[in-house]
């Protein structure tokens, strides 16, 4: 965890020496996100999970906190038809006389584009990542679409193009389970094996989010407890177990409890149906985190993903090459680096591959040098790189260290929360 939370720091400021001391784009292209005309990096997210699992109100929760400030260093913008429809649809949520959110028929993907804006050095905002964000109904997971359709095709592909998957857990149908209900069990085994049997054929980093977390907070002492308990209960899942397992060493997989409302706004009535309190206190928990996660787990699992002895190869390669400036050396490492794990999502960013080549060189160096020699060395490396860096990339490092820190947070916190992937 340190050496990507420590790369993270770093990125752009590798980008940054890149592009100046080369004053040129590298001749091959190298995996990496896609960049937008803007030359912003773009992070495809998708969202699967069953009809009424809360992935709308999850959607409304999250844009609403996240549209302002809100004591972080940055906010998400959108379009403005996409703003009216999330802050209708949380209108919807916050006003006890009105129905939940409708969700998302079968035919109708819902697609949103964020853009992750920050304030530089000037006081100048600008947007250093944006976020593609698909809601796909629950119902097409479950149910076969009419024949001929493309739908199932269109959400294969989607999957496969993504760069990470948030998969909707019912807390509802996990409250059932744990109370001895046939239909909670039965409903969240189907669901759960409808969803991963389409995450298990690509390795993208995945958020299991447990939705509706309010409804748990009396099964265990504590927090990490009932995730603790959650999360047994979910290993009993054939799939789920296998995602985990399997794929536990390239694959980073989480665990994520969230409330889009909080623990004292609605309740479940003697039918079993969530019904808001008329003076009820909206107090969202954990909506951020998926999305937070999304750049730190696609780093990530790049590293996770890499062959050591090329790794050790591509290092010694590096060493005997002392002319060349670091960002470029860098950078060339973490594309050759990135080829050897086989992305090949779109052209070379150099802020993807400068990261994975840092991070490579650091590992390497953990091996090598005592704590004190490390923290100068990669010292001496920033400062060399300082005067280079623009306002932008500067911006850009700020909210990616954010972004890692929240993620941070919320492992220490609960530690239950991660399944897959090097802790």
């Amino acid at each position: 965890m340190d050496l990507i939370a420590l790369a993270l720091v770093a990125v752009a400021v590798m980008a940054v020496v890149v592009l100046v001391r080369r004053g040129r784009r590298p001749s091959k292209p190298a995996a990496a996100p896609p960049r937008g005309d803007d030359g912003v990096p773009t992070f495809r997210v998708v969202t699967l999970g069953p009809r009424g699992s809360g992935k709308t109100l999850l959607l409304a929760s999250m844009y609403h906190q996240m549209q302002t400030w809100g004591g972080r260093g940055y906010f998400l913008a959108a379009p403005r038809e996409q703003v009216a429809l999330l802050n209708h649809w949380f209108t919807e949520v916050e006003d006890p006389g009105r129905d939940w959110p409708a969700g998302t028929a079968t035919a109708d993907t819902r697609e949103f584009a964020f853009d992750v804006r920050t304030r530089g050095g000037s006081g100048g905002l600008h947007t250093v990542l944006k976020l593609v964000y698909l809601d796909y109904a629950g119902a097409l997971l479950t149910q076969p679409p009419e024949p001929g359709s493309t739908l199932w095709k269109d959400l294969d592909d989607r999957i496969e193009a993504a760069d990470a998957l948030v998969a909707v857990i019912d807390g509802h149908r996990v409250r059932q389970w744990i109370d001895g209900k046939r239909e909670g069990r039965m409903g969240l085994q189907h669901a759960l094996t409808a969803m991963i049997s389409r995450m298990l054929v690509v390795e993208k980093p995945v958020t299991f989010v447990i939705t509706k977390w309010d409804l748990l907070r009396d099964i265990d002492v504590d927090e990490d407890s009932r995730l603790r308990t959650v999360r047994k209960l979910l290993m009993s899942n054939q799939g789920f177990r296998d995602l985990v397992q399997e794929h536990s060493g390239r694959r980073v997989v989480r665990l994520v409890p969230v409330s889009a409302v909080g623990p004292a706004f609605a309740e479940l009535d003697e039918s079993g149906a969530m019904t808001k309190l008329p003076d009820g206190l909206l107090e969202p928990t954990n909506v951020d985190v998926p999305i937070a996660a999304v750049v730190p787990d696609v780093f990530e699992q790049i590293m996770l993903r890499l062959d050591q002895a090329k790794l050790a190869a591509e290092f010694d390669r590096l060493r005997r090459q002392t002319r060349r400036p670091p960002g470029e050396a860098f950078a060339d490492l973490g594309a050759t680096l990135i080829r050897s794990t086989n992305r090949v999502i779109g052209a070379l960013n150099p802020i993807y591959s400068s990261l994975v080549g840092l991070a490579a060189a650091d590992l390497i160096r953990r091996q090598e040098q005592t704590a004190a020699a490390h923290e100068a060395n990669v010292s001496r490396l920033l400062d060399d790189a300082e005067s280079h860096i623009e306002e932008f990339q500067l911006a850009q490092r700020k909210v990616i260290r954010e972004f890692r820190s929240r993620v941070d947070v919320l492992e220490g916190r609960l530690s239950s929360s991660r399944l897959g992937g090097t802790p």
